[in-house]
């Protein structure tokens, strides 16, 4: 199980997740990712990167810090 391969549902679960968002890309909690609780993190981050909403990097960072928690 790896960040890209779980569900946006299963990410917002998981406190330690939802805080590393929080805390390095505050600006993606004022979208209603919420609504899109059966994609994967995977898709939801390559919109995300591809609208220019979170630099690429950042995207890498904090699918890293994930990847370490779960």
């Amino acid at each position: 199980m790896d960040f890209r391969s779980i569900t946006v549902k299963e990410c917002f679960d998981n406190p330690k997740a939802v805080a590393i968002i929080k805390e390095m890309a505050p600006s993606i909690m004022k979208y209603p990712i919420k609504l899109f609780n059966k994609k994967t993190c995977g898709e939801i981050f390559d919109l995300v990167v591809s609208k220019k909403i979170l630099p690429e990097e950042t995207a890498k960072k904090i699918e890293a810090a994930i990847n370490e928690i779960l």
